[in-house]
């Protein structure tokens, strides 16, 4: 968080370092395979298309994926790193036979707990549209507007249903509502359905409200992540396996 608004890990940590001789960072790069020594399973380097053409850089030391959970896995299969029957199916030359995609974990939320408060404390998107307010978030970087998704309190608990080691529940607090800004936004961002919109929360827009969502921490569901093609440029399959 920087001057109450989202701070990016470009701003944080790429920025400061950028004019450095040894860091030089790639716009608009898409990955398309890790370069892998067949013989000692080495890393070598990275192949990647920018601009429509083909490129590959060469390591000195160390090749480090950090992909995210869903285009890691992806980019080791196209590599040749994954489950052999999987592979075999789109024609990949298989390095080594392992389960990679096979331990998806989602952080699985439940919205839509939410109660009328009857003061005017709560995130409503009409007087957040007030000219004093935008502009005290604009000078200074503070106010209401400083809130960060609405969320201004967490909470972790231990269930029975889990172990007493650490937490499997955790609780999202907002001074908010899915209608605080009037249906605008975020009822399509979670698609809810006209029926549901219209039923539930159509009748509280614009109205002081507060949310608690739980989510569930060590969820017990394993999904997976694939390959569609051996097209690196195509989306992988998704399975929460809910």
């Amino acid at each position: 968080i920087r001057r109450g608004s989202r701070c990016s890990t470009a701003k944080a940590f790429i920025r400061p370092v950028r004019l450095r001789k040894n860091l030089h960072v790639a716009l608009n790069s898409h990955v398309t395979r890790l370069l892998i020594n067949p013989i000692t399973m080495q890393a070598y380097g990275v192949e990647f298309f920018r601009n429509g053409k083909r490129h590959s850089v060469f390591a000195r030391k160390e090749v480090i994926l950090s992909a995210g959970a869903i285009n890691s896995p992806q980019i080791l299969m196209l590599s040749g790193i994954g489950p052999e029957e999987h592979l075999s199916k789109f024609k990949i030359p298989v390095l080594k036979n392992l389960r990679v995609g096979e331990n998806l974990q989602d952080h699985v939320a439940m919205g839509g707990l939410t109660f009328l408060v009857d003061k005017p404390i709560a995130i409503v998107q009409d007087r957040f549209e007030a000219f004093a307010m935008t502009m005290k978030y604009v000078v200074s970087g503070k106010g209401p507007m400083t809130t960060l998704g609405g969320v201004e309190g967490y909470a972790f608990m231990n269930t029975y249903l889990g172990n007493r080691s650490w937490p499997d529940i955790q609780f999202h607090m907002a001074p908010a509502s899915i209608n605080s800004d009037a249906g605008r936004r975020v009822r399509k961002v979670l698609g809810l359905t006209d029926q549901l919109y219209n039923t539930v929360y159509k009748p509280i827009a614009n109205e002081d409200a507060w949310t608690i969502m739980p989510l569930l921490l060590r969820p017990r569901s394993r999904g997976w992540v694939r390959l569609r093609s051996k097209n690196p440029f195509h989306y992988p399959a998704i399975n929460a396996n809910y």
